[in-house]
């Protein structure tokens, strides 16, 4: 059985916006104007696209990217897939649908598919942190340390501080780079960087990591009982145990990793 990647982020906030389209749509020129005046070219072409299709195909296509993103939360992947040709007959190359395809390719390890969409996705979507978080945890996955590493160091300042969980989930995988890349003092900084009063797992996992890597299993295991007792609730430490499982320091519950596409 597959290994469980580590979680990936899906631009739901592109999917929203489907809907204040629709809205928009019916509305005036100046207005529609006025909405997308800060859109890259690409992008206003794109989203005129879509206005331009009747109301009853729009929202057939809103109903069916949230499917398509229920399927993929439920890990029913090639349902997704499979889903995804038909809205995509709707509209094609829409970066929410593009995003999740991508998602998929990921979960299935199809590595290089999955980059392909995502820097499509840039044509329309420049600097969307969703799939600029995607990029990283590609290198991340496939173990591209220095590329990884000077991926998830550009996003996290273009994330908003709202982002907070995003922020330190990045800055627990720019951790674990510059622990494989030897950059001890470096990853040291970091790890100090929040003490156990922080509203995340960060302190714990990032010394668990630490631990780890200098071969202290006992130190690190009971670190990672402290975080589960703090938080109590194992879907709030799902993203951060299934990076150290990619990471390779504790073994999946699956017992074993699926193989990477080859090259």
């Amino acid at each position: 059985m597959k290994h469980q990647l580590s979680a990936f982020i899906i631009a739901l906030s592109l999917i929203s916006s489907l809907y204040a389209q629709d809205g928009a749509a019916d509305s005036t020129t100046e207005k529609k104007t006025s909405n997308t005046e800060v859109a890259n070219p690409e992008a206003l072409k794109l989203w005129q696209e879509f206005t331009n299709l009747p109301k009853e195909e729009r929202e057939k296509f809103v109903i069916g990217i949230n499917k398509v993103q229920n399927l993929f939360n439920q890990k029913r992947i090639f349902d997704a897939l499979q889903k995804l040709d038909e809205v995509e007959k709707i509209f094609p190359n829409y970066p929410a649908a593009l995003n999740i395809r991508g998602a998929c390719y990921v979960e299935i390890r199809a590595f290089k598919k999955a980059n392909k969409v995502f820097q499509d996705i840039l044509k329309t979507s420049p600097n969307n942190p969703n799939v600029l978080f995607n990029l990283a945890e590609i290198d991340f996955v496939t173990k591209k340390w220095d590329s990884a590493h000077k991926r998830f160091k550009e996003l996290i300042p273009i994330l908003k501080p709202e982002q907070k969980a995003m922020i330190r989930l990045c800055e627990f995988k720019l951790f674990l780079c510059k622990l494989k890349l030897d950059r001890m003092d470096e990853a040291k900084a970091l790890m100090d960087k929040y003490d156990l009063w922080d509203d995340s797992p960060f302190y714990y996992y990032s010394r668990a990591a630490m631990a780890y890597h200098k071969d202290e299993k006992l130190e690190a295991e009971k670190l990672l009982r402290g975080a589960r007792y703090v938080w109590r609730n194992n879907a709030a430490l799902s993203t951060w145990q299934d990076t150290l499982i990619e990471f390779g320091y504790i073994r999946s519950f699956y017992g074993g990793d699926a193989e990477e596409e080859t090259p």
